[in-house]
């Protein structure tokens, strides 16, 4: 019986798009594909993971490593970068649904510092029961650390949590511990599967 429903962040309860954030700057294609390698590539997983700890800071490791794009990287690691985050409202609403429903809520989201500072301004924060975040861990989704530290903080059996992903690969890693996993693509595809387990 499920009693748990972890949810991921970015593109499941907030939007994060950052080629139409890059393309709202006037970037050709070309020019998109090139600074999401660039600034959204390898190095923000460290960004995440907070061994970069503000955005300032990985302005400065990426203007070092990539000196040729360091006008777009100030452009778009702006102060306010962060309101990339949107809020999906439909998902909001179904985890209060949940939540209403008795079921526990969880965040497990790989998530730097400043982003985290912005988001849980949403209403989605006051249903949740706990969360784990990479920053605060220095560890990333699919390492299998960070499934642990979830289910061991809260007390969490992994035959009754179920993890909504965007991301294949974090969904197979939480299988491989007994978690129940479903990957997020849109509201309403998702909303059957999970409900035909709770049935269970």
């Amino acid at each position: 019986m499920i009693r748990n429903i972890v949810f991921d962040l970015g593109r499941v309860l907030v939007g994060f798009q950052p080629d139409a954030y890059l393309r709202s700057f006037g970037y050709d294609e070309e020019t998109v594909q090139t600074l999401l390698q660039t600034i959204f590539g390898p190095t923000w997983r460290f960004y995440d993971r907070g061994d970069i700890p503000t955005v300032i800071a990985l302005r400065e490791r990426l203007v070092h490593d990539y000196p040729n794009y360091e006008a777009q990287i100030h452009r778009v690691l702006r102060p306010d970068w962060v309101k990339i985050h949107t809020l999906k409202e439909d998902t909001a609403a179904y985890l209060h649904e949940l939540k209403g429903r008795g079921y526990r809520i969880y965040l497990l989201s790989n998530l730097a510092r400043e982003s985290h500072a912005f988001v849980r301004g949403y209403d989605f924060f006051s249903d949740l029961d706990g969360g784990v975040f990479s920053y605060q861990e220095h560890v990333c989704k699919p390492e299998e650390e960070i499934y642990h530290i979830l289910l061991d903080r809260y007390d969490l059996l992994p035959e009754e949590t179920l993890f909504l992903d965007d991301c294949a690969e974090n969904i197979e890693a939480a299988e491989r511990l007994g978690i129940r996993g479903i990957v997020f693509t849109e509201l309403s595809a998702v909303i059957p599967q999970v409900e035909a387990l709770l049935a269970n």
